[in-house]
């Protein structure tokens, strides 16, 4: 059970962590999307056949070619995780930058909402302070203001409506940075910092831990294959008939054509380098009594 579980989190953790990888280097490059978009397929997929072999292989490869593999696998490793950073702070500056411009234009409008009522009342303060008996002042200072009121209070009524539609939209957007801007002003440092090293600490912990998975199921797999054949080993019985002769003749004159000699253990498997050695010696033995 264990075992499935581990493929399922494995598989998952690497597409998710290979999405954002690939979509984020596809946007550093989005004049050529699509074949960013295919280029970080294939080194996302080279990253992991490489793993792969490393761990299985370890002990055959060459010591300069294990170097070289290692290297390139270094290297994929951080362009694979500068993928991650790029499609994660891409997604927090697409926030940010629409919460700043909104905030921007709320503060414009505040301003002018703020402006024109101002306006309003000085030019309604100057009608009241004529006094009472000059009933004929005010109704002309009341003509000559008037288009200019009710052009006030139509542009006031509208960028009032405005700035509280605004307000509830920003209320929106501090909601999904709510605990960001929280942790920021606890610990007294910039937003933009903080989230900053949220994403760092993500990028260092998807792709490395999706290599390490990867390695992990493996050997898990590796570990399962040995049981199940050793559990289920049966002896090997002699084949017989006209197609097991011909193979038979095939694979010693093959083995005649390198040199080498095999003989047939009981239990099926095949001993080449004891008998080798073996008629070494007794042919050294020949020669040194001849």
């Amino acid at each position: 059970m264990f075992f499935f579980l581990l493929i399922l989190v494995t598989t998952g953790l690497v597409g998710v962590a290979a999405f954002f990888s690939v979509v984020g280097i596809a946007s550093m490059f989005a004049y050529n999307y699509v074949p960013a978009l295919v280029m970080g397929v294939t080194l996302e997929s080279g990253k992991i056949a490489v793993a792969v072999y490393l761990y299985r292989y370890w002990r055959l490869i060459p010591p300069v070619f294990k170097s070289i593999l290692v290297m390139f696998l270094v290297v994929l490793m951080f362009i694979t995780s500068v993928g991650v950073f790029g499609y994660l702070s891409q997604g927090y500056q697409k926030t940010s930058e629409e919460y700043k411009i909104m905030s921007l234009e709320l503060q414009n409008l505040e301003d002018e909402h703020t402006a024109k009522k101002a306006r309003a009342q000085e030019l309604n303060r100057q009608i009241e302070q004529l006094p009472t008996e000059f009933v004929g002042g005010k109704i002309r200072l009341a003509r000559e203001f008037g288009d200019e009121l009710a052009e006030l209070r139509d542009r006031t009524n509208l960028v009032g409506l405005r700035v509280q539609e605004l307000r509830v939209k920003r209320l929106a957007y501090e909601s999904h940075i709510g605990p960001i801007a929280y942790f920021a002003r606890m610990v007294e440092i910039p937003q933009d910092t903080v989230v900053f090293y949220a994403i760092l600490l993500l990028v260092f912990v998807a792709d490395p831990l999706a290599v390490t998975l990867t390695i992990a199921v493996n050997m898990a797999l590796i570990r399962f294959w040995d049981r199940r054949a050793g559990s289920r080993h049966v002896a090997a019985e002699p084949q017989s008939g006209v197609f097991a002769a011909v193979l038979e003749r095939a694979r010693t004159a093959a083995l005649k054509s390198y040199g080498l000699t095999f003989d047939r253990e009981e239990n099926g498997s095949w001993k080449g380098g004891a008998t080798r050695k073996k008629k070494k010696t007794t042919s050294k033995t020949t020669t040194r009594r001849h």
